[in-house]
């Protein structure tokens, strides 16, 4: 089984249009289409089992549109929608139980473009809510092509989170994106790298050397690794053959393509 912890999809009506203005802000080329039906053409081709959906909420006033739209996508074959919220909120404990009674299995955050340090107020309601509801917490970690020079989510202020929220008897709930950081690798293995956190492999696989991200991998512990491609910006087949090339035993490769993000999120 292979799942994708990290992809976005957009309303078809803005798909194109929202692709467009993204490209343009991170300076690359999406691999495939921003709409729902793009994603699981993706996955039938690639063999991917299920995709989590990620939405973002840039506003806190998008709560309810934005949730309401992935909800409705998460009744599809093979997609897992997560829930979007803000730490400028009102009322978090409110709206996260909100997106309990809607079924979603965790929500995404995204420091740089909530433009909002992970070390904030709000932020640490949000976790502390998700610990105490069971829900699982996938933040933007690392540097974000539109916000080069603010990095909200660096290793060193994420590491102060998840020591204050986790403990090496419990079973992690936070996963850091593109393996704890895009383009702070040095600060990863200084600061995460064998903390209780997830990191996702998305974004970053294509960019680092294999042996280096064998290291990591090895040094942080294969079973808190989670497969993930950030499509609609990376491709998942390509994702697939590079975890595979890493010359990890047949136990750890089903795990971090699968096995531990089924674990996560309780499948």
């Amino acid at each position: 089984m292979i799942i994708d912890l990290h992809t976005h999809v957009f309303p078809e009506k803005i798909a194109e249009k929202s692709i467009a203005i993204l490209e343009k802000l991170g300076n690359q080329k999406a691999v495939i289409g921003g709409t729902v039906s793009d994603l699981i053409d993706a996955m039938k081709t690639s063999g991917v089992n299920y995709s989590v959906v990620l939405p973002v909420l840039t506003k806190p006033e998008q709560f309810e549109s934005i949730n309401r739209f992935t909800a409705e996508i998460g009744k599809l074959k093979g997609i897992i929608p997560f829930g979007a919220i803000h730490p400028l909120c009102e009322n978090i404990d409110k709206l996260l139980d909100i997106i309990v009674e809607m079924g979603f299995r965790g929500v995404k955050l995204h420091p740089d473009y909530q433009e909002t340090d992970i070390t904030d107020e709000g932020y640490i309601k949000i976790l502390e809510g998700c610990r105490k509801r069971g829900l699982v917490a996938v933040i933007h970690a690392g540097i974000d092509p539109a916000y080069e020079n603010h990095v909200h989510c660096p290793p060193e202020l994420s590491s102060e989170i998840v020591k204050e929220l986790t403990t090496d008897k419990s079973e992690p709930f936070i996963v850091l994106a593109h393996m704890g950081g895009i383009g702070q690798i040095e600060k990863v293995e200084r600061f995460l790298v064998g903390l209780p956190v997830f990191f996702d492999t998305s974004f970053v696989l294509d960019e680092t050397d294999s042996t280096r991200t064998r290291e990591i991998i090895l040094a942080h512990g294969y079973k808190n690794i989670c497969f993930a491609t950030d499509s609609p910006w990376r491709d998942a087949k390509q994702y697939i053959d590079i975890v595979k090339s890493l010359k990890l035993s047949e136990e750890m490769t089903n795990s971090i393509l699968g096995d531990n993000c089924a674990r996560l999120l309780k499948m």
